[in-house]
């Protein structure tokens, strides 16, 4: 066994890693700049200058660490620069990739996207006293062309531009070079295509400091990165949150095991029987009923002062905090999660009652039973010592995949009882596109489900000594 242990434990490293890039790899395809979405810069809403604004993006990126290499290398067409990932915003470098698939040519693509910026930053630069309605169109022309990849419209609108300069000579004296220059560098893009490099592939080593190295280390760490939003640590983040599933679970698992074995031995031991007819329907029954739907009905009837029933809270143990005694903790988490711990009981207590029904009747009519039997043991002893044992495989097999929810929590569940678990934190990540914390889930998820299969096996041997993991077929190998 523990040969085949360390075997497990040695598999569990370039399973963790494969998982580990392909989150990491969905996590840079996502829509969306993270950079953006810093709070305590507000860039979108910014009413910054140009300079102000590349300064903010580059401090929020370095320290997220998005100012490097995504991986260690990168294949592309030759046509495309090593240097991408330092362009500041989302939007301009797909504006600047929408040029070179048309293009090809980086070198006069890069210097009109710099004409482009100087242009802003010179306008930026004049003074307040020169405001005008042909200044207010300029920058809005001048916005417009830095996300125009069209080349026709680029040129009405770089037309427009030197219109408006002409009807102004005060902002023709301050813009007209820069103007001059933008214009030629448009022209010189339109006149050099270099289309060949778009169909060559180039393979080009971008280092070892990068993104994916940073994150690799930062989870053999046991760091999962900052949260894109607020830039808290996602580990604080998961960790508030994995306490309150946690023991939703820590409750709901072992009753509804102890529920399970207790309906499903009974029910095979007298398979056939009035019991075991009526409790199949009740089973049945139950496993049709959404956890959603019932998790809501019973919110309805249970929280609904105008009927008398005020029971239950989905906000009590909110309002606690550390100087709450533990009477008080008690009386207040069981009117909020008694009826959540239901919800989450009766769905696994359905299935693994069924299951241990069945492969209980099919132990009870194993030769060791009747063996057992013949010699004269009770039947308590032949149902629980003997066939029972045999029987718990299917529940060991079930436990190795509940363990995962350990971590991902019950997400509806969670939603519908206001309860800040990991299944709440899972659809808030999601939905404002917080990204290493989505990610991080998935990788502990990922984590204890290769250690609730790694449990379930070492669980089989210790309940059958019969099991030998590693052993040949032949019968002789497996004495």
């Amino acid at each position: 066994m523990l040969r085949y242990f360390l075997h497990r434990i040695l598999l569990l490293a370039p399973t963790l890693l494969v998982a580990l890039v392909l989150t990491f790899g969905l996590s840079r395809l996502v829509p969306g700049d993270p950079v953006e979405q810093a709070d305590e810069d507000n860039l979108e809403k910014s009413t910054q200058k140009e300079t102000e604004l590349l300064r903010m993006y580059r401090r929020k990126a370095a320290r997220l660490g998005l100012d490097k290499p995504v991986f260690y290398f990168s294949i592309q067409p030759a046509a495309y620069p090593d240097t991408l990932y330092k362009i500041p915003f989302r939007n301009r470098r797909e504006m600047l990739i929408a040029l070179l698939r048309q293009n090809g040519n980086w070198p006069a693509v890069e210097r009109y996207f710099v004409g482009i910026g100087n242009f802003k930053t010179g306008l930026q630069k004049l003074p307040d006293t020169l405001r005008s309605e042909a200044r207010s169109s300029l920058a809005q022309e001048i916005n417009d062309l830095q996300f125009t990849a069209d080349f026709s419209i680029a040129q009405a609108q770089l037309q427009t531009m030197g219109g408006l300069l002409q009807k102004d000579p005060v902002l023709q004296q301050g813009m007209g070079n820069a103007y001059m220059q933008l214009l030629k560098s448009f022209q010189y893009l339109q006149a050099h295509p270099q289309k060949a490099k778009l169909y060559l592939p180039a393979f080009k080593w971008l280092g070892f400091d990068n993104q994916f190295q940073d994150v690799l280390y930062g989870y053999l760490r046991g760091d999962l990165g900052l949260s894109y939003n607020d830039g808290k640590p996602v580990n604080a983040k998961i960790g508030r949150a994995l306490v309150w599933t946690v023991l939703l679970n820590v409750f709901a698992l072992p009753i509804a095991y102890f529920l399970a074995i207790f309906f499903g031995v009974r029910m095979a031991v007298g398979k056939g029987g009035r019991f075991d007819r009526r409790m199949n329907n009740v089973l049945f029954g139950l496993y049709a009923l959404p956890a959603f739907w019932v998790a809501l009905v019973l919110l309805v009837v249970f929280s609904n002062p105008d009927w008398g029933m005020n029971f239950i809270t989905i906000t009590g143990m909110m309002d606690l905090d550390k100087n709450s005694s533990w009477g008080e903790w008690i009386r207040v988490g069981a009117r909020q999660l008694i009826v959540p711990i239901m919800c989450l009981i009766y769905p696994a207590m359905t299935i693994l009652a069924r299951q241990m029904r069945s492969s209980m009747i099919l132990a009870l009519n194993q030769d060791f039973v009747r063996t057992a039997r013949a010699k004269g043991l009770s039947e308590k002893e032949v149902i629980w010592k003997h066939a029972f044992p045999n029987a718990a495989f299917p529940l060991i097999a079930f436990f190795g995949s509940l363990l995962p929810e350990l971590v991902t929590g019950s997400i509806l569940l969670e939603s519908i009882f206001n309860i800040p678990g990991m299944g709440r934190l899972l659809i808030y990540g999601m939905g404002t596109q917080d990204w290493p914390i989505v990610f991080g889930i998935m990788i502990l998820g990922t984590l204890l489900s290769i250690i609730g299969l790694l449990f379930a096996d070492l669980a089989y041997a210790w309940l059958d000594p019969r099991v030998r993991f590693g052993a040949e077929s032949n019968p002789i190998a497996q004495v």
